[in-house]
């Protein structure tokens, strides 16, 4: 028996016995679905924070936490909860059925959709506890002023209890819990509640939840960079857009190690949550598209639907910074629909029948689509291997033909079950194990403890923290700051205890391991032994029926080749009897061709016997037309040249006419003038006369006389001046 075989089956042998050992895992995990500004995440207390990324897994024990400008959103199925800046959350306990949130300071908004998940929902402040009675949205802020928690319902109504009190909170109002005290008032709405507001509106315009359950944690990022379609085979199926020609899942992203679960997959595209660890993906028109599967019940989480191929015995070369090394590789690919999904963690077989319910016991995959490889190496350490900067092999089909399957090794150092945080190899009945920390002041604890009669369980222990005295340069919240911490350093020194017995008894273990393994070499040996020389009888058995097999394949070719001669004699024939037919087919055709042919060329001479009469009475109508307009063009032109004629006649007469009087009145106005003159003279040579002799008496008969002369000239001007104004008058008329 070769060592690597051996070592193959003590793996498998060590992975049963741990998995035996471990708890059923929750089938429900969050999501980072924003971070804004500074925000860091840590998995268990007392670990080190990291920077919290878009789709980084939010599960039990995780410790969020917002610096200054910085906000966040969590998304755990329908349900969101969102930080303020300079702000900690605590998620105590996340499975399939509860939610249990610890806010040690700042604000938090919460929003809840789906009415199942109220039952388990509890958040918890350093002044009281917080449940949702109905679905709605309220906003909790804890030490923002020292020792009280505010708490705010814009919707539903939330049970409020702190202070010595309980009080049940509807939309529009206002709970201020302190130690010893609760206050009432307004809700009153600042910017990180219509922040809040502004993405719960962006969620009720998503319309993936008639595909898929709202419950699908990451569904609300779907809409709005892929399209849903139909279709007969995998049901509904949503395709990404702006990916390019060579995408493929699990491969713009990277892997890191969560306990219980194993490496878990954190995609860096903002939708890659649900398609990574829900359903699976599917080549369809040589696209790629996500299958998850009709919207039956609550959906099962995965840390990614992936199947593993490699391991020390599958080497490859890779090209590192223009070298050329032969090393391990490991790979993954999607798994399709009727591919068996094989958990590395203990499952419960009802979440196991959900994510193999597609799977088909005959499936064989031909290839393995999507394939992508990098260095076994990248998976013995600690840290997340980043994929897209990870070193790729040289890939033929002839290596990824003869790939093993594998699964990646758990990364070295102290992965504790975080289900089994006392280390006795039990689950812990109320979940992670915790450290109460009793007030110095005696009070009751602000988290309960989970026996009923009050007292603290097995993995609960107290802490007497000393009192607490501020100083004048501490900040408002140092209280709960230290008190944080003290449990955090107790957390730490705990889990270094337990560490150290765990080892002394892995030692223990690994000896017993070493001796059953011997023994199990032995009786694979013997059993090697058995199966080879089963294996050459079998062999013999296979000889003679391989002759018998090909007697019989010789029968059916020579049966086959008469049967063929038999279809060829057939088949000339009827060729001969389809040529008969298509050339009479072709003979009709011309025949047919031909009259057609002749039928258009009468039509066409009737149409153009048609179209040259239709022209010519067309002519004909145009030349009396045309004679007719010029006919009447000449009489009008020849009126108008009469018209103008006659008129210029008028003018003339009219002008003789005016010199003729022009003359007279010239003439009759000189005689006037001469008369009056030869008057003028008279009189002056009267008046000398007089003047020279005596003046005698006028008589009275000549000044009548005079002035009735004088009245007849007057008369007979104004005759002759209204004579001409009529003849003026009356020429002006015959011009218009």
């Amino acid at each position: 028996m070769t060592i690597p075989f051996c070592k193959t089956v003590m793996l498998l042998a060590f992975s049963a016995l741990s998995t035996l050992a471990l708890a059923d895992t929750p089938a429900r995990v969050g999501r980072i679905a924003l971070a804004q500004g500074p925000v860091n995440i840590s998995s268990e207390v007392g670990d080190e924070a990291t920077a919290a990324l878009v789709n980084w897994p939010v599960t039990s024990s995780s410790q969020i936490n917002t610096g200054r400008d910085g906000r966040t959103e969590i998304r755990i199925g329908s349900t969101s909860v969102r930080l303020d800046s300079d702000s900690s959350l605590e998620v105590v306990e996340l499975d399939d059925d509860t939610v249990r949130l610890r806010l040690h300071y700042g604000s938090a908004s919460i929003r809840v959709r789906n009415a199942e998940v109220l039952r388990g929902l509890e958040i918890t402040t350093p002044q009281g506890q917080i449940r949702m009675k109905d679905v709605g949205r309220i906003r909790i802020d804890a030490e923002r002023v020292r020792d009280t928690t505010n708490v705010s319902v814009f919707e539903g109504v939330a049970q409020v209890d702190g202070g010595g009190s309980s009080l049940a909170v509807r939309a529009g109002k206002r709970v201020d819990v302190h130690e010893d005290d609760v206050r009432t008032a307004l809700a009153v709405r600042d910017g990180f509640d219509e922040w809040a507001l502004q993405r719960d509106q962006r969620d009720g315009r998503t319309t993936s939840d008639r595909y898929v359950t709202s419950e699908m944690t990451g569904y609300e990022e779907l809409d709005q960079h892929g399209e849903w379609r139909e279709d007969s085979d995998y049901g509904p199926l949503w395709t990404p857009r702006r990916v390019a020609a060579d995408w493929v899942p699990y491969r713009d992203g990277r892997w890191t190690y969560l306990a219980p679960w194993g490496w878990t997959w954190v995609d860096n595209a903002p939708w890659g949550y649900a398609p990574s660890h829900y359903g699976r993906w599917v080549m369809v028109r040589q696209r790629w598209s996500w299958a998850p599967g009709r919207n039956i019940g609550r959906p099962v989480w995965a840390p990614a639907l992936v199947g593993w191929v490699g391991g020390n015995n599958w080497n490859l070369t890779f090209n590192d910074h223009g070298a050329r090394r032969a090393a391990p590789a490991q790979g993954w690919y999607p798994l399709n629909p009727g591919e068996n999904y094989v958990p590395g963690y203990h499952l419960r077989p009802e979440h196991l029948r959900h994510h193999n319910r597609h799977a088909r016991p005959d499936y064989r995959p031909g290839r393995r689509d999507g394939l992508t490889v990098v260095g076994l190496n990248l998976f013995d350490g600690r840290g997340q291997i980043v994929v897209p900067r990870a070193p790729r092999p040289v890939l033929t089909p002839q290596s990824t033909q003869n790939a093993p399957f594998g699964a990646p090794p758990r990364p070295q150092g102290n992965w504790s079950n975080r289900f089994d945080r006392d280390g006795d190899g039990r689950p812990d009945r109320n979940g992670p194990g915790r450290v109460i920390t009793v007030p110095p002041n005696g009070a009751q604890p602000v988290v309960p403890y989970s026996r009923r009669d009050g007292r603290p369980s097995d993995n609960e222990r107290f802490v007497r923290t000393p009192p607490q005295v501020l100083t004048t340069g501490e900040p408002q919240r140092s209280l709960a700051e230290r008190d944080r911490r003290q449990r955090e350093a107790e957390i730490e020194r705990r889990e270094r205890d337990m560490a150290n017995e765990r080892r002394m008894r892995e030692v223990e273990v690994d000896s017993r391991r070493v001796a059953e393994g011997q023994q199990r070499q032995r009786e694979a040996e013997l059993a090697d032994r058995r199966r080879e020389a089963e294996m050459e009888r079998l062999r013999g058995a296979e000889g003679q029926r391989q002759q018998a097999i090909d007697n019989e394949r010789r029968q059916r070719d020579a049966e086959a080749q008469l049967q063929a001669q038999r279809d060829a004699n057939n088949r000339q024939q009827a060729e001969r009897q389809q040529r008969d037919a298509n050339l009479r087919l072709q003979v009709e055709r011309v025949q047919r061709d031909a009259d057609h042919e002749r039928r258009l060329q009468g039509e066409r001479q009737q149409r153009e016997h048609d179209n040259e009469r239709r022209q010519q009475a067309e002519r004909q109508q145009r030349d009396a037309d045309n004679a007719r307009r010029q006919q009447a063009e000449r009489q009008q032109q020849d009126a108008e040249n009469a018209r103008r004629q006659q008129a210029e006649r008028q003018q003339q007469a009219e002008r003789q006419a005016r010199d003729a009087d022009n003359e007279r009145r010239q003439q009759a106005e000189r005689q006037q003038r001469d008369a009056e003159r030869q008057q003028r003279e008279a009189a002056a040579a009267r008046q000398a006369q007089q003047a020279r002799q005596p003046q005698p008496q006028p008589q009275p008969q000549q000044v009548q006389q005079q002035q009735q002369s004088q009245a007849e000239q007057a008369d007979k001007r104004e005759r002759a001046r209204e004579e001409r104004q009529d003849r003026r008058h009356n020429v002006q008329q015959d011009i218009r």
